[in-house]
């Protein structure tokens, strides 16, 4: 059975047609290539990748490790410049970073230094947010949405690494962004605190409206997550395809893990996924002889 759907998941199929004749996200034949100054060459880590992804939507991106899909997301973010092809925001081209769109990374990225409070500030800091009176009241809103209401004077040291991810989460919400950019904000967390972060991300984005790209190596989390999956090929990065869910929220683990759309989706991706991790072995194995034939 084919999983690949072409037609809108029945969440969006209900939104306003002008809605989704006008992504929010519009990304048309993106190119990033390096030159790698010790060798001379240059790398391609991404090419030919179109995307449009509509307001409020949850897109989980998926891939080998390597295939490019945290420089997709920095283009995104303005981080990164792309070397043909476009990206544009609500029909802006995008030139650098806005703050239309917040990134929230795997390592906390957190400053040691400051209290929750005033990790939380910061985003709001880095957008020229702290005018006028309500900026207080904005910084112990985001607190209470990732449940840290008690923690605020705590530092990053005293708190475990879920808590530690949900400042983070907490800091890139605050400035209120229509985009959450999320790289592998759960990798660096045990299976335990992973799953239930997962629920409260969803109840988080569910009460906010964001739109997300959420990048991760895990195919259930990919499900659990996204109303539609795009699934990277490597070398160079490409989308392979780009598939719709199709499943009920709600969604937890245990809840979807006897749902016959979650196993089909998910003995998909893990063949699809195979596949390329094989190319890309192969890709790299063949890469290093042919570099040793030339040294020799």
């Amino acid at each position: 059975m084919t999983v690949r759907e072409s037609a809108p998941m029945t969440e969006t199929s209900e939104r306003d047609e002008s809605t989704a004749a006008e992504p929010l996200i519009s990304v048309r034949d993106l190119s990033v290539r390096y030159n790698v100054a010790r060798t001379g060459n240059t790398l391609t880590a991404i090419e030919g990748v179109d995307l449009d992804v509509r307001e409020g939507e949850f897109i989980t991106v998926l891939g080998p490790s390597g295939c490019g899909k945290t420089t997709f997301m920095n283009v995104i973010a303005g981080l990164v410049a792309p070397t043909t092809g476009s990206v544009t925001v609500d029909g802006k081209p995008v030139t650098g970073p806005g703050p239309d769109r917040a990134v929230v990374f795997q390592d906390y990225a957190l400053l040691p230094w400051r209290t929750v409070f005033d990790n939380v500030k910061f985003g709001l800091e880095m957008q020229k947010g702290l005018k006028g009176d309500g900026w207080r009241g904005r910084v112990q809103e985001a607190i209470e949405l990732v449940g840290l209401s008690g923690f605020e004077s705590s530092y990053p040291r005293e708190l475990s690494g879920g808590m530690q991810q949900r400042v983070g989460l907490a800091r890139a919400i605050v400035a209120k962004p229509r985009i959450l950019l999320m790289d592998e904000p759960l990798g660096a967390v045990d299976a335990l605190t992973r799953e239930v972060m997962r629920d409260e991300i969803e109840k988080l984005i569910a009460a906010t409206g964001k739109t997300v790209l959420f990048i991760t190596h895990s195919i259930e989390e990919a499900i659990l997550l996204g109303d539609r999956i795009v699934v990277f090929k490597s070398h160079p990065g490409a989308i392979k395809e780009i598939i719709e869910t199709r499943l009920d929220r709600p969604r937890s683990e245990r809840s979807v893990q006897s749902d016959p759309r979650f196993l089909e989706l998910r003995d998909h991706l893990w063949d699809a996924l195979q596949g390329e991790a094989t190319a890309a072995a192969h890709s790299s194995s063949t890469k290093t002889r042919a570099t040793k034939v030339q040294d020799g």
